[in-house]
């Protein structure tokens, strides 16, 4: 009888062991788990794959934050979306384009009916610059002004990447603008100039480097399949941009001949020279926004394993975007002057000055 009972005290020992050693939180559960969700461009995209390269870091490292990743059309969407949801506010970081992030804060179209709810938009970090240019499989096509009067694939009015599209576009001239024959079929686009339906298209190319490029997954795979030709802008025509849609339509990213590989592209490319923010609203907490960049910038190494483009994931691009200090969320402030890392509009005009 003493041995059972000893043995049913034992047991009661273990068990009780047991749940205290359950009980103890690990290194990931050291309190309670904050949940964000990175908001980014359309799936196969570079700012898809490094949202989730973040929200993968986050999971695998922090702490304090467990993120997932959410496909939007860009922008626009993003800014919408999370500015007018309050929920959203405190848990979302979100791809932004610089030109977007002006006309929120204005209150300029296609904010201006809700101005008054997404104008306290806020940056947390840099994401990544891409050279926006156009291509074509037709060898005639070289500059923008061969594109008078072709068919020219986009993605739909009111997105980011239209914009942009128009605006690099307008440069050479209304009356080529204004003879195009938009194609609203984003990616649809690329295989659409194989069977003939479209004669160009809209292509990004990540920076990842000083004058070093990269392709977006769908540029690559229609790489992959034809010879691709790329549509430069001139000089003038930049200028032109930038006179015509205001200074940061006129930055300007410059690809050096073959700097893609095999002979792409075949020319040197000037383009638009688009620079991605992730952006917050001012209710995600300081201490989130803080963790956010502490994890994922101590595993930076890790960024370039998702897209080649997170090599440019650098501590001297980090603080690279044209916004004042003042724009900048305080958990990011916080962060970036902890470590030395410069940011702000004048930083940026020394990394990226208009051309």
């Amino acid at each position: 009888m003493r041995k059972k009972a000893l043995l049913m005290l034992a047991a009661a020992g273990v068990m009780a062991l047991a749940a205290g050693l359950l009980a103890l939180p690990g290194p990931a559960q050291a309190g309670k788990l904050y949940r964000v969700e990175a908001r980014t461009t359309t799936f196969g995209g570079s700012s898809y794959i490094l949202g989730f390269g973040m929200c993968d870091l986050l999971n695998k490292y922090s702490d304090q934050v467990r993120g997932s990743v959410l496909e939007s059309t860009g922008t626009p969407e993003n800014i919408k979306v999370v500015g007018m949801d309050p929920k959203k506010r405190t848990r979302t970081f979100f791809t932004c384009s610089a030109e977007m992030f002006e006309a929120a804060q204005a209150g300029r179209p296609p904010f201006k009916r809700m101005a008054g709810k997404v104008k306290d938009i806020m940056v947390m970090c840099y994401q990544q610059s891409l050279a926006v240019s156009f291509i074509t499989l037709d060898p005639k096509i070289k500059t923008l002004a061969d594109l008078k009067g072709k068919r020219v694939a986009t993605w739909p009015k009111g997105t980011t990447k239209y914009d942009m599209a128009y605006k690099l576009l307008g440069g050479a001239g209304k009356d080529v603008l204004d003879s195009v024959k938009w194609q609203y079929t984003g990616y649809a686009g690329y295989n659409d100039m194989i069977l003939g339906k479209t004669d160009a298209a809209v292509a990004f190319c990540p920076e990842r480097g000083k004058g070093i490029y990269t392709t977006v997954p769908k540029l690559k795979e229609l790489m992959s399949k034809r010879k691709v030709l790329f549509v430069t802008a001139t000089p003038a025509m930049r200028k032109k941009s930038g006179e015509l849609y205001g200074p940061v339509y006129a930055a300007t990213a410059t690809m050096p001949k073959g700097v893609l590989g095999k002979g792409a592209p075949q020319q040197k490319v000037m383009g638009f020279n688009i620079v991605l923010a992730w952006a917050v609203y001012p209710q995600i907490p300081e201490k989130v926004v803080y963790n956010i960049l502490k994890t994922t910038f101590g595993h930076r190494d890790q960024m370039k394993t998702y897209h080649s483009s997170g090599k440019a994931w650098t501590p001297d691009k980090l603080g690279a975007y044209p916004v004042p200090k003042k724009d900048w969320h305080p958990g990011a402030r916080k962060f970036f002057e902890e470590n030395n890392i410069p940011y702000g509009l004048k930083y940026f005009q020394t990394v990226y000055p208009v051309e």
